[in-house]
């Protein structure tokens, strides 16, 4: 057999033709217009993206391309073909092998765009050694966290004739190359039984059980000139596994992937498998769809109200009705999107003239002719369903089920978790439509709006809505409404351009409103048909086009027959006024005793509730609230308000007009039925109050709770409302009702808790902050009137103040564990708030040394001694401080833990993040670079312009200010290239000059494309950036009405777009508001402000005044909402978090992370709810004390040793966290501790390498105490140590540094050091199996050695690959007589959360014949056994104990704290929980772990190595100067949801 014949055996590919054989890479073969599936097809031995899927040359039998693309099951699939250097025969030699190859896919799959930016499962269809490299470019993804994404998308792999266990005939063709002096590492991958081929069968098993695995095998062998050989046999093609598909196919090896024709019975076999996946993609992606719609409808809290109101519409339409408005003009052009007709179509009416009904219509009529249509229906009678908020959520909800673009964008702000208040209309406006959904480029798309008259504060919808749409935007919008004057001047302000009106008529109307009574006339109460044509003909009369008082009087005289009188008079003077019809029917309702308490109850409770009450809540509320029980609710309302009150279709009790409401609710009318407004809501407040106190709110004696379904169910149907909506009605109630306040006493003081849990499960957390600030307003209002010695007013103002901090401090807590809020939650709030020391029954946990006795606003203090801070950025998941040092440290914006350390190389003077990537700038005095902050590579190299003074990214563009008068850009989109530099200047004539003069301050507005810059002795300049020209002059004013020329120490325009509005501090201490497009002053006070900084959302300015004072004001008014003092220090500058949550300051060498509530409480503030009094809140950080630097804990002692960032070395009770003593000193932070166990030597290491060994000696009276200092020395290496290991069997230990090793004795003399040429962490451990052996392990390999003169005996090399990772801890423990190590590994150079978990079995590091044994008396044979261990070297390979579900585990952890019992894993979960795992569990498809309890997050922010530890049955933790001890945490448990194998998340998510 002879070359010919392998290249018939395996066709090698001529390179040189592209054409036939196909490009090299990822290659796009057909796009479609909307995709369902991404097919990628990978070629083999010696093939091509084209050649193998081609039977002949010609491009029509390339079937990936040619054939799937015309075949209709296809019609939605993107196809690919991917090409790899697999020719045997020509190039050089390489060293690519079936590895290289897989990294090439996967590389290529995650760069390419549309493929990796889509959202679209993958069907992988490989041909022989193609298969392998699509398992290998799996399994790298599988193990690769950046990559997660990407696998989860792999839905099914096709194998054709894939050798899985290899092939005889590679082996015969590597004996062939080998004798041609070639080498091709590929080939010998694909020998039976190779390590390659073996290691991907071991771990591919362990991966694929979320896969659909396809298997195609030959049945034929191939023809290879005189000999024909079975070139892969069904025994290698095939992997057994559970659920794979095997198909024999009629073809040899070549034939099985390439046809003559599509009626080729090969082809129709792979065809219709092929089609049969789609048919399973597509209905996985309809129930995907119904999932994420789902998702998208809690994310939104959608509530289905809207679609009951359309329903009703519908209902009250009688066929054949409101045709007549598709035939108008102005809507027909409106729907069409004629480009003369305006966005907005204005319809106005009287009340009742059937606008709701009419919106109905349109609704119906748009959706019948296939356009995509949202809809709202604004009640003013219902709450939630009057505000802004409410309406552009349904909005949003509504475009993203029919638009996938839109529900795309909203996903992946939902998957990025950002959180927004529900009703703060501005935040909606901006994040979710301006940023999002009009960025997507959605098609037509219709808006219909009812009622806008009954939105609560509508003018901003004319602000922020309609008056920020432009052509670009593929929107039209329906508006109806009542006829308003004020609505008029709102339309007429958007110009004849932006709206058009279409007022009803009587004669529009009238067709519709004979049809109504033509429909009713039969049901009409007469004598006889002539009677009652006489009365339908009356009512016709009367009509006057309102379909509301028709109805209303067709139901009343259908009823029972009337006197000629009854009807004249009520047929008087109406429609004209619905009043005169209430007032008469009110009069008739009042003359009932009985009915008429009962009446008037419902009439309160329908006419005041926060939103309609279902018929089994108003049921429950009229037993509480006048002891009366109605077994036929609906009946009841009938009879008692059935002309003002229905029951709708869905059960919901509401008033049968908005006009009825406003008419009961007038101050003017005068009746027993009439409904007074602060009445009703102590009433209604009263009667919740009344359940919240009772025993079905009650906590469980126990204080274990009950599953969620269970609580509910337990509880009555009023229960929802009575959490919901009982501090709203307080907050308007009658402070001086003593019942009220009485009630609410007592629901503070013993239900309080259990209303937390309800409302954290069923509502949210800004539920508890909306009622922070409604008994925040009640107290106001009760304090004004009632004496202030009372017990009732300081409970309500403490719980009015922690539920801000309960939110602030533990919201992600109470949102996983609604019950955390009974055990978990108390322990860790401060001692003296309200919320501690509130009543409670059942088992907590206890927190000993915490010492916070009141909440402190500021959550984190970094310190840098090393230089001082220079500059501070917060961005989307990261936030930045830069020092003068050059250094960039990186922390996450949630936990403030440090992430990582950058190095620009000169002083850093400004930061900028770019929205939603992972791009950061950094600019010096020479250079700007720009990096991915997530691998810290740098991107881009920029030289800085002269004396930057502002970096900022505008898009894709990133946009440096020089003092020199003009803005230096680069293209990111463009490989980083310059564009030209633009000038500013102070006028037109001289654009392209630049000022000579320095500008002091810069302000860039990238939402309103605008400069603000501030000159010595000038007003300060605005440059119009979008069209590079000068826009004029704005400044504070003087008396005299000229703009004043003092000089500007800071200036910041208002982010939002909707306000243009720019905020001046100036050197003589005024602070100014000005809008500057109008060179208007609107407020001046004085701030004393030298640095500026605006919230995102722009509500708020920050301003950092002197004496280290932060004073935050609202934006638009200048009102002062907050003011804290720290230290001294100047601040330098101030930065608002992405979210508005936070706000961090640097000065000197510290940066501050400060949370006050006035932020949280500032996300419920809607900008069309009532006003609320504003008052300053004055704070005074808690200054820290020295902090603990590094933590020892010793099990079976009961004391700790700590290190401390002044040098000192304390002792402390581990039972209680109380510090004990300080023991010694160093001169610098003490950075590592270690405890010699029996010779009681304690050895510490600081921040200088210094060293100092202490004899140890406990004493009855003191306790432990440092008795003697054994040797005092330093590692003078250029290095730091990172770890210390001491053996006292040999009276050694080791110090390790990246670098390096050094094997010292016990007396402070170092004897043998090792250097590595590649820095990098190793971590040693004592040998459990030898008290004379010791371990190194690197993550790659272990050498075991010997601690008599520290030679190497043994070296085991693990056979896992570890990519990017580095050794983060070393846990060795017994399990099953077994003894293992646990290894947690984290990034290299990157974050120091865990990133994967291995265990090794301690035997594996052993070797034969060798006893290792732990007797420290060895005689003397034992002693020459290990003396002929240590000379004998022995190279072994093992695999760490494989489970994919440590690898699952992984991903949810941050940090291993320890093991116990005996092989409890105890850790810190993604979420801030101390969690357990058992390791002895791993074997199974899924694992669960349990959660123990929540560690706050400002509790670990700030460093990067979190201190904690277990001490017997404690978790230890180091916060600040305490030692904080949790007993009973671990007893608390609560079962997270199982963890799959192939997810690594919580989540299930598969395509």
């Amino acid at each position: 057999m002879g070359p010919n014949i392998f290249c018939s055996l395996f066709p090698a590919s001529d390179y040189g033709s592209e054409n036939t054989t196909g490009a090299l890479g990822l290659n796009l073969l057909y796009s479609p217009s909307e995709t369902l599936v991404d097919f990628v097809f990978v070629h083999g031995l010696g093939g091509g993206s084209r050649k193998t899927w081609s039977k002949t040359k010609s491009i029509k039998h390339y079937w990936p391309q040619e054939w799937l693309p015309r075949d209709p099951a296809f019609k939605n699939v993107r196809v690919y073909s991917f090409g790899y250097d697999s020719n045997y025969f020509m190039g050089k030699d390489n060293c690519l092998d079936i590895h290289q190859f897989g990294k090439l896919l996967l590389s290529s799959m995650s760069t390419v765009p549309g493929l990796s930016d889509a959202h679209t499962p993958i069907v992988l269809i490989g041909h022989s050694m193609g298969g392998l490299v699509i398992k290998k470019m799996y399994l790298l993804a599988r193990q690769d966290p950046i990559y997660q994404m990407l696998a989860n998308r792999i839905h099914t792999i096709y194998f054709l004739a894939t050798p899985h266990q290899g092939s005889s005939s590679a082996k015969l063709l590597s004996r062939v190359l080998r004798a041609s002096y070639s080498n091709r590492a590929y080939v010998m991958d694909l020998r039976q039984h190779s390590p390659a081929i073996q290691s991907i069968n071991d771990d591919f098993r362990h991966h694929s059980a979320s896969l659909t695995l396809l298997s195609f095998y030959e049945t034929q062998k191939l023809r290879m000139g005189i000999f024909s050989k079975m070139i892969v046999g069904p025994d290698s093609a095939i992997l057994n596994y559970p659920g794979e598909k095997q198909t024999p196919m009629n073809a040899d090896h070549r034939s099985i992937c390439k046809f003559k024709r599509t009626s080729d019975p090969n082809y129709l076999v792979v065809r219709d498998t092929l089609a049969s996946t789609i048919k399973i993609v597509d209905k996985t992606k309809k129930k995907l769809w119904r999932c994420q719609v789902e998702g998208l409808r809690k994310y939104f809290g959608m509530s289905g109200k809207s679609e009951n109101d359309l329903a009703a519409a519908e209902d009250a339409r009688l066929p054949g009705t409101c045709k007549w408005f598709a035939e108008k003009k102005t809507f027909r052009e409106w729907k069409e999107f004629a480009s003369e007709s305006p966005p907005v179509l204005w319809v106005t009416g009287k009340p009742g003239a059937g606008k709701s009904i009419l919106a109905g219509y349109v609704i119906d009529h748009l959706r019948e002719n296939k356009a995509d249509c949202s809809y709202f229906f604004f009640k003013q009678a219902d709450g939630s369903e009057a505000r802004l908020g409410a309406f552009l959520r349904s909005m949003a909800f509504q475009m993203a089920c029919t638009s996938t673009q839109v529900r795309q964008a909203l996903l992946e702000m939902q998957e990025g978790e950002m959180n927004f208040d529900k009703d703060n209309v501005r935040t909606i406006w901006q994040k979710l439509f301006m940023s999002g959904i009009f960025q997507t480029g959605f098609s037509n798309h219709y808006w219909i709006v009812d009622g806008l008259d009954e939105c609560v504060g509508w003018p901003r919808f004319f602000d922020l809505v309609l008056g920020k749409l432009d052509g670009s935007i593929p929107l039209r919008i329906l508006i109806m409404s009542r006829e308003s004057t004020l609505l008029e001047k709102s339309f007429i302000a958007l110009g004849p351009k932006r709206f058009q009106t279409e007022r009803l008529s009587t004669t529009d109307t009238l067709p519709d409103i004979e049809r109504l009574v033509k429909a009713k006339s039969n049901f009409l109460a007469g004598k006889n048909d002539d009677d009652r044509a006489v009365l339908a003909k009356r009512i016709l009369e009367k009509s006057n086009g309102c379909i509301l008082w028709t109805a209303l009087v067709l139901e009343k005289f259908s009823k029972a027959p009337c006197s000629e009188e009854e009807l004249d008079k009520a047929l008087e003077n109406v429609p004209q006024g619905m009043g005169a019809w209430y007032q008469s029917t009110l009069e008739t309702m009042a003359q009932a005793t009985h009915e008429k308490t009962v009446a008037h109850a419902i009439l309160t409770w329908t006419t005041c509730a926060t939103r309609p009450l279902t018929t089994g809540e108003l049921q429950d509320a009229l037993k509480l609230d006048i002891n009366e029980t109605f077994s036929q609710i609906e009946e009841a309302v009938a009879a008692f308000c059935g002309q003002l009150v229905i029951v709708d279709k869905s059960g919901k009790v509401q008033m049968v007009h908005e006009t009825a409401r406003e008419f009961l609710l007038n101050d003017e009318f005068q009746s027993d039925l009439a409904v007074k407004t602060r009445d009703a809501h102590t009433r209604i407040a009263r009667t919740c109050l009344t359940y919240l106190t009772g025993d079905a709110m009650r906590p469980l004696r126990s204080g274990r709770r009950v599953s969620a379904a269970t609580d509910a169910r337990n509880r009555a149907g009023f229960s929802v409302y009575a959490c919901e909506a009982f501090s709203y009605h307080l907050s308007k109630a009658d402070p001086l009702a003593n019942d009220v306040m009485l009630l609410l006493y007592e629901f503070l003081s013993v239900n309080v808790l259990s209303w937390i849990e309800v409302v954290a499960r069923t509502q949210g957390l800004l539920a508890l902050i909306r009622m922070a600030d409604h008994l925040r307003s009640y107290h106001k209002a009760a304090a004004a009137e009632r004496s202030p010695l009372g017990k009732e007013l300081p409970l309500i103002r403490g719980w009015a103040t922690d539920l801000i901090r309960v939110v602030a401090k533990f919201g992600d807590a109470i949102t996983k564990s609604p019950s955390a809020i009974y055990s978990i939650v108390l322990p860790f709030c401060p001692t003296e708030s309200t919320v501690y020391n509130v009543a409670r029954s059942g088992r907590r946990i206890s927190v000993l040394g915490h010492s916070n006795a009141s909440w402190d606003d500021r959550i984190a203090c970094m310190d840098f001694p090393q230089g001082q801070t220079s500059a501070v950025c917060h961005g989307d998941e990261f936030f930045a401080v830069g020092l003068t040092t050059g250094a960039i440290s990186l922390y996450h914006a949630t936990s403030f833990q440090e992430y990582k350390i950058l190095k620009h190389g000169e002083a850093v003077r400004f930061l900028s993040f770019k929205d939603k990537s992972d791009l950061m700038a950094s600019c010096g005095f020479k250079t700007i670079l720009v990096w991915n902050v997530r691998t810290a590579q740098i991107i881009h190299d920029f030289k800085a312009p002269q004396r930057c003074i502002s970096l900022l990214f505008f898009g894709h563009t990133l946009i440096a200010a020089s003092q020199k008068n003009y803005l230096a850009s680069w293209d990111l989109n463009n490989d980083g290239a310059q564009k030209p530099d633009r000038p500013w200047n102070d006028s037109d004539e001289n654009r392209s000059t630049p000022l000579q003069c320095t500008p002091r301050a810069i302000s860039i507005s990238v939402t309103h494309k605008m400069l603000a810059i501030a000159y010595v002795g000038q007003p300060i300049l605005l440059w119009n950036m979008a069209t590079d020209s000068y826009y004029g002059t704005c400044g504070k004013k003087l008396s005299s009405g000229e703009t004043t020329t003092h000089a500007v120490s800071d200036l910041v325009f208002n982010p939002h777009i909707d306000l243009g509005l720019l905020a001046v501090s100036y050197l003589d201490g005024e602070l100014a508001l000005l809008d500057p497009f109008a060179d208007r002053e609107i407020e001046s006070l004085r701030a004393n402000c030298h640095t500026l900084a605006a919230s995102p959302n722009g509500r708020l300015l920050a301003g950092g005044a002197g004496s280290g004072i932060v004073q935050i004001y609202d934006f638009d008014t200048l009102t002062l909402r907050y003011r804290i003092k720290s230290s001294e220090l100047h601040i330098k500058q101030i930065a608002f978090s992405r979210d508005d949550h936070h706000f961090a300051d640097i000065r000197g060498s510290q940066c501050n992370i400060w949370e006050p509530a006035l932020l949280l409480r500032d996300l419920v503030r809607d900008d069309s709810s009532e006003g609320t009094s504003v008052s300053v809140y004055d704070a005074v950080s808690q200054e820290t004390k020295v902090k603990i630097s590094v933590m020892l804990v010793r099990p079976m002692e009961e004391v700790l040793v700590c290190g401390k960032e002044d040098g000192s070395v304390y002792a402390y009770n581990s039972k209680t966290g109380s510090q004990l003593r300080m023991l010694y000193r160093h001169k610098s932070l003490v950075r590592i501790l270690a405890w010699g166990p029996q010779d009681n030597t304690l050895m510490s290491i600081d921040a200088s390498n210094g060293i100092f060994a202490w004899k140890m000696t406990k004493t009855a009276k003191a306790g432990w105490i440092a008795e003697e200092l054994k040797f005092q020395s330093r590692l003078d290496c250029g290095r730091s140590i990172i770890q210390v290991l001491i053996n006292e069997t040999a009276s050694k230990f080791i110090l390790s540094t990246r670098e390096s090793d050094h094997l010292w004795s016990i007396d402070g003399q170092q004897q043998f050091v090792r250097t590595y040429s590649k820095p990098m962490i190793r971590k040693w451990i004592q040998h459990p199996q030898s008290a004379l052996h010791m371990i190194c392990l690197d993550g790659s390999a272990a050498r075991i050695c010997a601690w008599s003169d520290w030679s190497e005996v043994a070296y085991v090399h693990f056979d896992s690959e570890i990519k990017k990772l580095q050794l983060k801890t070393v846990t060795p423990y017994k399990w099953n007589h077994k003894q293992l190590i646990l290894l947690e590994l984290s990034e290299q150079g990157g974050s120091s959360d865990t990133r994967g978990l291995q265990i090794l079995d301690a035997a594996s590091l052993s070797t034969s014949g060798v006893c290792l044994t732990n007797d420290t008396n060895e005689s003397a044979n034992a002693k020459k056994e290990v003396n002929d261990f240590v000379t004998i070297k022995e190279e072994v390979i093992v695999s760490p104990i494989s489970s994919p579900l440590i690898s699952s585990l992984a991903h949810c952890i941050v940090h291993v704290i320890g093991i116990r019992d005996p092989n409890k894993l105890i850790f810190l979960d993604t979420h801030s929980w101390v969690c357990s795992a058992d390791l002895g569990d791993l074997g199974g498809r899924s694992v669960s772990y349990v959660r123990h309890f929540f560690v706050p997050y400002d509790w670990l922010c700030g460093t990067r190595d979190l201190k904690c530890a277990i001490s017997k049955r404690n978790v230890v933790l180091a916060r600040n100067d305490n030692v904080v001890i949790v007993q009973g945490g671990l007893e608390h448990m609560e079962m997270v949801e199982s963890l799959d194998v192939q997810a690594g998340s919580l989540s299930d998510e598969k395509y």
